[in-house]
């Protein structure tokens, strides 16, 4: 089994990825940052140096092998699935499931350090407009979980398991 975290930049797909495969007992998979340490650049350095075609042929290459990874829980970049082929795979390959928080809650949580570091998401017009554009992609999951304000990633994780109907691991304290 592998689990998917698609949705937009800032939706939580990393803090929720790693929240629930500690609950799940699983690995845990961030395709931007695995695509990073293999560059040896960020992914604003990749963006800027070689495009945005490059970073995407390097993420089709990390996810590839995750689709190998059993079981696994990843957490994807925005833009991974909008692909609709990519997408296909990955629902054939596990459950992808869509973090859903309203538009302020992302412009929030990236802040204006975040949107120094995310090439997409410089200009808050350009931002919505591209956030739009992927949303008939992102709810094409096979699960979408609306976040509403102040829930934590806990509790995200939680319900994402319960939907799922996974166990979960057993801590010893």
């Amino acid at each position: 089994m592998r689990i998917f975290l698609t949705g937009f930049m800032g939706a939580g797909k990393t803090t929720v990825g790693r929240e629930l495969a500690a609950r799940l007992g699983w690995p845990f998979l961030d395709l931007d940052e695995e695509v990073e340490r293999r560059a040896g650049m960020s992914v604003r350095e990749l963006f800027e140096r070689h495009g945005e075609a490059e970073f995407r042929r390097r993420e089709r290459e990390v996810l590839a092998e995750a689709f190998e990874r059993d079981p696994l829980v990843v957490a994807v970049g925005g833009g991974t699935l909008v692909d609709p082929a990519m997408l296909e795979v990955a629902r054939s390959r596990g459950a992808v499931v869509f973090l859903h928080p309203p538009f302020e809650t992302l412009v929030r949580r990236i802040g204006p350090l975040g949107k120094a570091e995310r090439p997409l998401f410089r200009d808050e017009t350009a931002a919505l407009a591209l956030y739009r554009e992927r949303l008939a992609s992102y709810r094409r999951a096979d699960r979408t979980v609306e976040i509403g304000p102040g829930e934590t990633p806990a509790e995200i994780a939680a319900r994402i398991r319960l939907e799922l109907r996974l166990p979960e691991v057993a801590c010893s304290s």
